[in-house]
């Protein structure tokens, strides 16, 4: 985490520099397309795919029986956080980028992150067998929740783009949030009392 922080933190002064927001000479090398930003983002992209997944492998190691009979759960932490990511850059795009290509195509890699994280999350509870009755309690219902309303309905907005004309990308943004950090709230706390 600390290696993954350093590398966030050099990308941070290198958009810094990019944007004019500071002005230091020996900060332009680390301006996109320079080949030390290109280094930069390879490093600390690797790094952030471990962090990204570090919850769930955490889990999986735990002495909770519960998690440690999937070995997926690290995969869907990785493929979550993905469009979790991706969701909060589309929110973050000012008001006069929605029709720019890139938020477009940033909202079809999402589209298609949340099809295959719905795909992992099945996989997960698959893989679990018979331990699978602990989703029959409130935290099951929780789940299917995150299932319809952070996965499929964001899904249903991508595929139907008119459904909320002007406010569909961002509705179906807010709801891959919802949808990431729900899971994230069940998968954590479920286990307790297993």
């Amino acid at each position: 985490m600390l290696i993954f922080g350093l590398f966030s933190f050099l990308s941070f002064i290198g958009a810094l520099v990019e944007d004019d927001r500071l002005s230091w000479r020996a900060g332009r090398a680390l301006r996109p397309p320079g080949f030390l930003a290109l280094i930069i983002a390879l490093i600390g992209g690797i790094f952030g795919f471990y962090v990204a997944g570090y919850t769930g492998v955490l889990l999986t190691v735990t002495n909770r029986p519960f998690w440690s009979d999937t070995p997926l759960l690290g995969m869907l932490f990785v493929v979550s956080a993905a469009s979790i990511s991706a969701a909060l850059m589309i929110l973050l795009a000012n008001k006069s980028a929605w029709t720019m290509p890139g938020v477009i195509d940033l909202h079809r890699i999402d589209a298609w992150v949340v099809a295959l994280e719905l795909l992992v999350l099945i996989a997960v509870l698959v893989s679990l067998g018979p331990v699978f009755r602990i989703w029959l309690s409130g935290w099951g219902l929780l789940l299917l929740l995150v299932i319809v309303f952070g996965m499929l309905a964001p899904l249903t907005l991508y595929w139907r783009r008119s459904l909320l004309g002007a406010r569909n990308l961002a509705t179906s943004a807010v709801l891959v949030l919802l949808g990431g950090f729900l899971l994230r709230l069940v998968i954590v706390f479920s286990v307790r009392g297993v």
